[in-house]
Parts: C-alpha cells; structure tokens; sequence
C-alpha cells in the first residue's frame, strides 16, 4: 500500500519546501524534497521529518535530488533526524545528486557520518578524511 503525504511549507514572498512521501513499501518509506532548506523553515523541516520518521517501519530515504538551496538547517535537520530517539531501530539514507547538498555535508564531515547516496564524483568523501573531496586521476 502506498500513501503519499504532502507538506507544503513558505510564504508568498519566500520560496520554500515541499516534502512527498512515498510508502512504505518493502519497509522503506521515501520523502522527496524540493525547494529550499533555510533557516526560515528550518524548524518546519525538522517536523516533516520526524513525521516521515514515524511513518517507516525500517528505513527513511531523504531524497534532496530537487532542493535549490541547502543551508546549515538542512544540515541541522538531517544530523537531528538521524540521532532522534525514534529513529532507533531504523536507518536514515540521504539522496544527493548536487554540490548544492553535497557541499554543506562535505564541509561539515556529514558526508562521512550520514548514508549518503547519489553523489556526484565531486562529492565522494576521500579515503584520507583528512584530505579534499576530489575525484582520483
């Protein structure tokens, strides 16, 4: 069975976010997210998340493949949903396709703490995590 929640969240004059749930389907459930992950829709963010949380019985995909901007409460929200109390039991997997996420995750060290997937070559955390985030030659 497939139940699709949307969570639409902004203002007229500011862009926003929009989260769609996917699932639960052979025990993952998929938010697919799109807009923009500012500090003014941090605390929105966070909710939709545990929500979606709550909705899977094993596994939450956070797809930010259509995110237009990714800042430090996106960064907040990701690290806060990974650790929460009902995510015990449970794995989070992180969808990135741009250095518009990847970025932040990789400036952070998040690329090498959260189950990211869908990096472009760019992005793939070094072996030395000491050293930059570029491709071998």
């Amino acid at each position: 069975m497939i139940h699709t929640m949307e969570t639409v969240h902004g203002h007229p004059d500011e862009p926003g976010f929009t989260l769609r749930t996917e699932g639960p389907h052979d025990g993952e459930l998929v938010a697919r997210v799109t807009g923009t992950l500012d500090s003014a829709h941090g605390p929105e963010f966070q909710a939709a998340l545990v929500a979606a949380l709550r909705g899977t019985p094993e596994r939450l995909v956070v797809d930010l493949s259509e995110v237009t901007f990714f800042g430090s409460a996106g960064v907040t929200a990701l690290v806060w949903v990974s650790e929460h109390p009902e995510a015990a039991g449970k794995r989070v997997r992180v969808v990135a396709t741009s250095r518009i996420v990847t970025g932040p995750l990789e400036m952070t060290g998040l690329l090498l703490r959260l189950d990211v997937s869908g990096m472009p070559a760019e992005s793939v955390p070094p072996a030395d995590p000491t050293g930059p985030a570029v491709p071998p030659d």
